[in-house]
């Protein structure tokens, strides 16, 4: 049988101290969840729908204080990187086609952010996650179409005695990430539905000529 009176004493300490080396990376390293990169590719080769941006607010929650300029800039950069939106104010002459399809824009979103620990003195568990979501609402006359994105972040942490080890929590650059991925996908669901609506009429037309 294996016995540790075996062993020299000086082995026993390198063993030990390994041992709380490693208990020690286990406590810094911190887990973070692979995010989802949710993109908005070019599916139009001109523009099909005008829209002016009556508002932007936050609702209920806004638990991660982020600022509507942020949110305003990252809806534009993602309505105009589809090819099928440009703003009433950018339309020339040679776009009349979008007149047709202006609406007028209102944006509401909104984000909870909640952080638990589980465990005691010893070892105990931390999480930080949050939930974002973004509605995107079109207006015309008579008309009323609402897309809506959401997108959410989790990280979690160990710590050893209290001591050794951060609390979990989210950087900046996860933030940016995941309130893009919610916008980009309302958007997306809002490209997908007008292109649709666009070769819906245009069949009617072909079919009545």
């Amino acid at each position: 049988m294996f016995s540790l009176k075996a062993l020299s004493p000086n082995l026993i300490q390198k063993s030990c101290f390994l041992t709380f080396s490693a208990l020690l990376l286990g406590a810094c390293a911190q887990k973070f969840n692979d995010l989802p990169n949710t993109r908005v590719l070019k599916t139009c080769q001109e523009p099909i729908a005008s829209y002016h941006l009556m508002g932007l607010k936050s609702g209920d929650y806004n638990d991660l204080t982020i600022p509507n300029t942020q949110v305003q800039q990252m809806v534009e950069k993602s309505l105009a990187q589809s090819g099928c939106f440009i703003q009433s104010e950018q339309i020339s002459t040679e776009t009349t086609n979008t007149q047709k399809n202006h609406y007028q824009l209102e944006v509401v979103f909104g984000n909870i952010n909640t952080q638990t620990k589980q465990g005691g003195f010893w070892s105990s568990q931390t999480s930080d996650q949050a939930v974002f979501e973004v509605q995107l609402n079109f207006h015309r006359t008579n008309e009323v179409r609402i897309f809506r994105g959401k997108s959410s972040i989790q990280n979690q942490n160990s710590q050893y005695l209290v001591i050794f080890g951060e609390k979990s929590k989210l950087n900046p650059n996860q933030i940016q990430i995941t309130i893009q991925n919610a916008i980009n996908s309302a958007i997306n669901e809002a490209t997908r539905n007008l292109i649709q609506e666009v070769q819906n009429k245009d069949s009617t037309n072909y079919s009545n000529f």
